[in-house]
């Protein structure tokens, strides 16, 4: 192998990581592309963000088999009961974490609840867009940990992997991978640099639990549930997007510090206090199974199987 092959080409014969993860982007674009002009045709911004999760999912599918050459399996997606059990595990503790931060904002007389989402809609019209907004929060929940955790934090752990140094690569590649997915967040309404912050946080949070076990179970339960608890049951924005036909309606009128105002509690100290707690009960749960707080070595294995891509 040349030196200017070296350069494009690791010494397993693979793309090197950061190839693989830009080719893996223009991937998600160029798919992107003809599905949102499809999915323009039938709705709004939640059919955009189903459109966009199917086109990241199938990108990360095909760089997997071309560059890669690894399943699918291999980021985090060895489901079995294990991986559904932490998903649920994930789901309660978020769901119980966003409860916790509604219930402070009530007693402290931050919020006031002013009815309930079926007063703003037929029952029927109510039930249909209250599921249409669960399932696009259940896209957005899984293809961000795929892409985020499972693809972009696991190359980039790969990449600064030199074969005794796994730790300290994993902790580069949560920074950098938690960085961007803050950056990803740049766009949406009424951002602040506080919010910025707790999506930056926030990733670490996710990458947590998927650092620890390999897999995605748990970052998906609690990605889906931050969003929909926060969104769907107590209808508060999620990293300013409000969802106004939520099960109970509450309007917020506390200091904007700490509520985050119309950004919603990623953009306040509630939110921050909310992440911190998550990090300290996933630590202490998955510790009681005997995982440490370290680098799984499902982040730097070498791809299994290449026969079956699933």
């Amino acid at each position: 192998m040349t030196p200017f092959q070296t350069i494009f080409v690791s010494t397993d014969g693979r793309i090197r990581a950061g190839w693989r993860l830009l080719m893996q982007l223009v991937l998600s674009i160029l798919i992107y592309i003809p599905l949102s002009l499809v999915a323009a045709q039938f709705g709004g911004q939640r059919t955009q963000m189903v459109a966009f999760g199917v086109a990241v999912t199938i990108a990360i599918w095909l760089a997997a088999v071309a560059f890669d050459r690894r399943p699918m399996r291999d980021f985090g997606l060895r489901i079995d009961t294990q991986w559904w059990r932490d998903c649920l595990a994930g789901f309660l503790l978020a769901t119980m974490v966003m409860s916790l931060i509604v219930l402070f904002q009530w007693a402290m007389g931050w919020i006031e609840f002013t009815g309930y989402g079926w007063d703003r809609a037929s029952q029927r019209n109510f039930v249909v867009m209250l599921g249409g907004y669960v399932l696009a929060m259940a896209v957005v929940g899984f293809y961000e940990e795929l892409w985020s955790r499972g693809y972009q934090l696991k190359n980039l752990t790969e990449g600064f992997y030199t074969g005794s140094n796994r730790n300290v690569a994993g902790l580069a590649a949560i920074a950098i991978s938690s960085l961007v997915f803050g950056f990803l967040h740049i766009g949406n309404p009424n951002i602040t640099l506080l919010g910025i912050v707790v999506i930056i946080l926030a990733g670490v949070m996710f990458a947590m639990s998927y650092v620890m076990t390999g897999q995605l179970g748990f970052a998906v339960g609690l990605h889906f549930a931050w969003n929909v608890i926060q969104g769907a049951l107590y209808g508060l924005p999620v990293s300013g997007v409000r969802f106004r036909q939520s099960v109970l309606q509450f309007e917020a009128s506390g200091p904007e510090l700490w509520t985050g105002g119309r950004f919603g509690p990623e953009g306040g100290i509630l939110g921050v206090i909310g992440v911190l707690l998550i990090m300290l009960l996933t630590w202490s749960l998955l510790r009681r199974r005997g995982l440490r707080l370290a680098i799984s070595d499902e982040l730097v294995r070498p791809p299994s199987s290449p026969d079956t891509y699933h």
